[in-house]
């Protein structure tokens, strides 16, 4: 590959351009973007910190390597393949990606008996096992914004995270039903320190480590029953008892929560929130919405799932096999149950591997030291950004079309695992 040119960071070269952004589930899709001379775009209308960040990068410039060396695309293909080839228990992890390159995972993990799991696979699977054990009502992001007159964010952090709910579903300039929006509550319960600072949203602070037990002090005021305790989780009895006459009032109360922000009871505290849309659902109107799946998750997921009827952490030995337990990267490669490993990293958010004895392949949008460690590293094009892509929502009713902003010459994950495929 040619080497990188010289470029004036500071100059703007191209006009702004609609696109919609990749890099959280959200998949917000009224961003406007303009293009420097290094090929990285500037945000210039409804960005966030995590979209300015990664929208900021310019696209990677490297050859693949092979044991640290550079070498042919068609090279690092063939040392990939039979680097699978020799391994009796492969892992296909990361999975950072976007339908065509979950699809041609799925595909590859057929072929060479491997395991599927995703980065953020320990919360989602969380969420998956609350689903599948209990089931819930679950709303949709167009629902919040157009039809939830009450709103609770169990720990949803909008200063850091997820900054746009607020400007697209929470607070929007417009609604189909605009005496909901205009009378909406928004209660956010959580940690002071991710408490929204906008004044509109009323504030409950609860000890982050307790929000499984304070949603189940909450659940038991809305059924009625009178709390012994003055306080749960540093919220106060009569500050739960205020919160749930408010939801049990509202035409449709919604809770939005972050898997990921639920610490290590998440499971708790999701089936908690499911409980509590159960019990307004009784004479009245309630939904929960998660927002994960992240770097791809939900597509992940959801992908998986049409192809395999698992939601990853699926394996394809003698037989197709689904254990959610046995088959998390951490639990497969701290035991050392598996000798090789592809790692797929396309949005640049997870570029390392874990640790790890098996012999590793990335796939990744930049690159690290990792990268010349690996038995094989092949840089590959961000999703939406460098090529064409398809990305399913956090709610996992919409599924959008991202086209391609720029060209860098770079291959896309379903292109390069295709290859690979095709080499056992």
């Amino acid at each position: 590959m040619p080497p990188r040119p010289a470029f004036n960071r500071k100059s703007e070269t191209t006009a702004a351009v609609a696109a919609v952004c990749p890099f959280c589930s959200l998949l917000c899709d009224d961003l406007e973007l303009r293009q420097t001379d290094d090929r990285s775009f500037k945000i210039t209308r409804n960005g966030c910190a995590r979209a300015r960040a990664d929208f900021a990068r310019a696209p990677i410039v490297s050859e693949p390597l092979v044991g640290g060396q550079s070498t042919s695309l068609e090279n690092a293909v063939v040392a990939a393949a039979r680097l699978l080839k020799r391994s009796e228990q492969p892992l296909i992890a990361g999975l950072a990606t976007d339908v065509d390159g979950i699809r041609a995972a799925v595909d590859l993990a057929e072929r060479c008996g491997g395991i599927l799991d995703h980065v953020h696979g320990d919360v989602m699977n969380a969420t998956t096992s609350v689903l599948q054990s209990r089931g819930w009502y679950a709303t949709t992001l167009s629902e919040l914004r157009n039809r939830a007159d009450f709103v609770l964010l169990a720990g949803v952090d909008l200063n850091e995270r997820y900054e746009n709910l607020s400007r697209r579903c929470l607070r929007p300039a417009a609604s189909l039903h605009p005496k909901n929006l205009r009378k909406r509550r928004v209660v956010y319960l959580g940690g002071a320190a991710s408490a929204p600072r906008d004044e509109s949203t009323e504030c409950i602070s609860c000890r982050a480590e307790s929000m499984a037990e304070t949603l189940q002090a909450l659940l038991a005021t809305l059924k009625g029953a009178r709390l012994t305790a003055r306080s749960i989780g540093g919220v106060s009895r009569k500050t739960l008892g205020r919160l749930a006459d408010s939801m049990n009032a509202a035409a449709y109360a919604v809770i939005v929560f972050a898997p990921a922000s639920l610490g290590v009871h998440r499971e708790s505290a999701i089936a908690a929130i499911c409980d509590i849309a159960d019990e307004l659902n009784r004479e009245g109107r309630g939904a929960i919405l998660s927002l994960s799946g992240d770097d791809g998750g939900q597509t992940a997921v959801s992908t998986c799932t049409w192809m395999t009827g698992y939601p990853l952490r699926v394996s394809f030995g003698k037989t197709l096999h689904y254990d959610p337990v046995a088959n998390s990267t951490n639990k497969l490669m701290d035991s050392g149950a598996v000798d090789g490993l592809v790692w797929v990293d396309a949005f640049g958010r997870h570029p390392d591997p874990p640790a790890g004895n098996a012999a590793t392949v990335i796939l990744s949008s930049v690159k690290t030291a990792a990268a010349q460690t690996a038995a094989v590293y092949i840089p590959v094009g961000t999703p939406g950004v460098d090529h064409f892509s398809r990305l399913l929502r956090t709610d996992s009713v919409v599924s959008l079309p991202l086209p391609g902003l720029r060209h860098a010459g770079l291959p896309d994950v379903a292109a390069v695992l295709t290859a690979i495929t095709s080499r056992l």
